[in-house]
């Protein structure tokens, strides 16, 4: 890519077209969209996937900038995607092939679930891998949620896992809304971990009150917390990206886990016009 950084899309907010329909029809509708980068995400990797994936590129101008790996899936052996122990020859053929410089391990590993122990060892395993992946011209990211900000006394397992992996073999692609989730500030971590994120994923955080007559537990659950497009919630998206920038951000994929009924393209275009609203036509 060239100096400019760019705006994509993760692949989470239209998983369910791009698994019915395939790479043609979802890059087609990516592209009106507005959106010409897209990151790979819960599907499984396949010779002829690829194949379809380059096609679909060169017909509609969207390029894949980050594919994803599993390491300990959080959920179990059923995973979408290849595993970074078990597959790592095959990811870095896929990545070469695909021309991808970005890989990213989206998912808690199952080892750091309330261990401390589990923690440093993951930031071991991924030092290691992310060493190899770098000699083959490839770099590993780690994509935060929120079970990373447990508490084990005074460290947070993400501080443990940033504090030790090795900045030139493991960078980070924080996501804003879980973040902000976890109760931490979003800002502060873009710039915490400035030099070590190239990429950065844009997700607004909204608080609407869920449908139908009040319970006592809308205190005890997330029941009010929405993912929401760009602009319509609570974050402050202008400065997430100006900072985000400022930090070596390459590519700021949008996402969206969930839309709440809304047609998920709709919901891209909503977020692409905001962008440009605040400015940012030049990412596009």
């Amino acid at each position: 890519m060239g100096n400019t950084p760019k705006i994509a899309l993760n692949m989470s907010l239209i998983k369910h077209f791009m698994w019915e329909f395939g790479p043609d029809p979802t890059f087609a509708k990516i592209h009106e969209a507005g959106v010409s980068y897209f990151e790979l995400s819960q599907i499984d990797m396949t010779d002829q996937l690829i194949e379809d994936i380059l096609k679909a590129s060169e017909k509609h101008g969207v390029t894949v900038m980050a594919t994803s790996v599993n390491y300990q899936p959080l959920f179990g052996n059923n995973a979408k995607g290849l595993d970074m122990v078990r597959d790592f020859d095959k990811i870095v053929a896929y990545n070469h092939k695909l021309g991808v410089r970005f890989i990213r391990d989206s998912l808690i590993p199952r080892s750091c679930i309330h261990s401390e122990k589990g923690f440093y060892e993951a930031a071991e395993t991924f030092n290691t891998y992310g060493k190899r992946f770098y000699e083959a011209g490839i770099q590993l990211c780690y994509h935060n949620h929120h079970f990373e900000f447990e508490r084990f006394g005074d460290k947070t397992g993400f501080e443990i896992l940033v504090e030790n992996t090795d900045p030139k073999y493991v960078q980070f692609e924080p996501d804003v809304h879980w973040i902000q989730r976890a109760g931490q500030n979003p800002i502060d971590w873009i710039r915490r971990l400035a030099g070590r994120e190239s990429l950065v994923h844009l997700k607004d955080y909204r608080i609407r009150f869920p449908e139908g007559d009040p319970a006592p537990d809308i205190f005890t659950r997330e029941q009010c917390i929405q993912f929401a497009e760009l602009g319509q919630g609570n974050l402050d998206i202008p400065e997430i990206i100006k900072v985000s920038l400022e930090c070596g951000a390459e590519y700021l994929p949008v996402e969206q886990d969930q839309t709440y009924g809304k047609d998920p393209f709709q919901c891209l275009k909503e977020s692409v016009a905001y962008i440009k609203s605040i400015g940012y036509q030049a990412l596009l």
